[in-house]
């Protein structure tokens, strides 16, 4: 695999979603049982009208999908915009539009764990939630300086 050098920015370094532990009442109806989500805002750093989002979206940049140790993962990861399919060759460079890191990007799992607590004397259950990304990648090099927070913004997003 090849390596990563400081100029670049690994995804696998960001945070990765607005995980929260919610509490699951162990009485009463299910429906009601567990707390709802709390999704913050994310300040982004591209405010720029529609065209300007539009034609940031389809700069290129050069991207890495990590290699896994999952020997069921794809060799081949296929993301889609707008039905436009783009292909990511794990373990290889290349360079492709922006839209298609940020699906890349959005592409995260989330499992849960529960623990058991104490809440007034009755035990009751909190879920925490784990997420991480789908198919962990690398910007190998993005031209523009807007790139690094832009990324970091659509990482951060629940």
């Amino acid at each position: 695999m090849p390596r990563v050098t400081a100029a670049q920015l690994d995804s696998t370094d960001q945070k990765v979603g607005q995980d929260r532990p919610r509490k699951m009442k162990s009485t009463g109806p299910a429906k009601e049982s567990l707390e709802p989500a709390l999704i913050e805002p994310v300040e982004r750093p591209v405010k720029k009208d529609h065209a300007d989002r539009l034609a940031f979206n389809e700069e290129k940049i050069e991207v890495m999908v990590h290699e896994s140790t999952d020997k069921n993962a794809e060799a081949v990861v296929e993301v889609f915009v707008n039905g436009i399919p783009q292909r990511f060759v794990r373990g290889q460079t290349q360079a492709v539009k922006r839209k298609f890191v940020e699906a890349l990007a959005r592409a995260k799992r989330t499992a849960y764990s529960q623990e058991k607590v104490m809440d007034n004397g009755i035990e009751s259950y909190r879920n925490v939630p784990h997420t991480a990304l789908g198919y962990p990648f690398s910007v190998v090099r993005d031209p523009n300086p807007r790139g690094a927070d832009w990324l970091k913004s659509v990482l951060a997003e629940g």
